[in-house]
């Protein structure tokens, strides 16, 4: 995933300076965000259709708490799949459970793959004509009332989404037609969660935009589900360095020091884990010390579910459904935090 920074800055830029762009409150409210669903036919060559059940259980989930729905761009994969073909497969349960929400309560962001909907008919509204065009991003306010935090989809930049979308676009389509029989023999294949990554080239460049406007920014696009900047790796090696410190700070606590020890060795086995299978990738930052000022939602394409981020009030978490699992532990938060104290860090 190629990236042009000078793009990605420019494009960024201007829609954080852009007075247009819609504001949502944080206080107040509860809102989750989705994206890269790349819904397609429910065939072959459709990556979205094995994870529908355990997507339409978080809707249920959202929808019955009162939560306001954000589609952060690349829901529909119209880059492969006709609309028409798209809604024939999902309109009586997807989009059905979409408009449930209700046409004020759900946000439509568009992304490179779903930028169509600038001019298409939007089935997740009951009233499409009177709700039409897609945005391009969504800004909120913190819980002091001040603008912090921007949401795009993130493809804003990239050398295959954006600058050259039209080429991209035509060699998707034609992929279509061997990528079922690519799947069976294994050369495409989607991975399951890993918690939290950072890369090498795409984080790096929008972290370092966001950390230098001092804004809190929100992505897709990637399809790796990020919390504050961090690697699970990185947050492995602070937690144990916590309670190595809580030790020393209470070296008469015998039943503290047995309960740390054992926490530290279920988190070193966490972290060798991350390193067998090469996640102990590279910090945003060259000393290691980096800003919670970028998020990323992940997917719905991962093999063992979906993941989205939950802002609600001052709170924000990265939480995985899961597939294929007991009931009572489909859902799962992998991190969270406080708003404010992010956005602190941030400005």
């Amino acid at each position: 995933m190629s990236q042009d920074e000078n793009l990605t800055n420019k494009k960024l830029g201007e829609l954080w300076e852009n007075q247009e762009t819609p504001v949502l409150d944080t206080i107040g409210n509860k809102y989750i965000i989705f994206s890269d669903m790349h819904l397609g036919d429910g065939r072959g060559a459709d990556d979205f259709h094995e994870n529908e059940e355990t997507f339409l259980k978080a809707l249920d989930f959202y929808k019955e708490n009162g939560y306001e729905l954000i589609l952060m761009g690349d829901i529909e994969e119209l880059w492969q799949f006709p609309l028409n073909q798209i809604t024939g497969r999902y309109n009586d349960s997807v989009y059905r459970k979409l408009r449930a929400f209700g046409d004020d309560h759900v946000y439509r962001v568009y992304g490179n793959h779903d930028s169509d909907w600038c001019q298409l008919d939007d089935p997740a509204k009951n009233n499409p004509i009177e709700n039409k065009y897609a945005i391009e991003a969504l800004k909120m306010r913190d819980s002091q009332g001040n603008i912090r935090i921007l949401l795009a989809h993130g493809h804003q930049g990239s050398t295959e989404s954006d600058k050259h979308s039209w080429s991209s676009r035509f060699w998707v389509r034609l992929f279509r037609k061997v990528e079922p029989f690519a799947k069976k023999l294994g050369f495409t294949r989607h991975p399951s969660v890993t918690k939290s990554r950072i890369a090498k080239d795409y984080e790096r460049i929008l972290y370092s935009w966001a950390k230098k406007n001092r804004v809190m920014l929100v992505c897709g696009h990637s399809h790796r589900a990020i919390f504050s900047s961090k690697s699970y790796a990185e947050r492995l090696k602070e937690k144990i360095a916590e309670l190595q410190n809580e030790i020393l700070k209470n070296r008469s606590d015998k039943e503290l020091i047995e309960r740390n020890r054992k926490e530290i060795k279920r988190l070193h086995k966490e972290f060798l884990e991350e390193k067998r299978k090469k996640r102990l990738i590279e910090s945003a930052e060259p000393d290691g010390k980096s800003k919670p000022c970028y998020f990323n939602s992940g997917c719905g394409l991962y093999s063992d579910g979906v993941t989205g981020i939950e802002i609600a009030d001052d709170t924000i978490k990265l939480v995985k459904w899961h597939r294929g699992v007991p009931e009572e532990s489909e859902f799962e938060i992998y991190e969270e935090g406080n708003l404010s104290e992010y956005i602190a860090e941030v400005v």
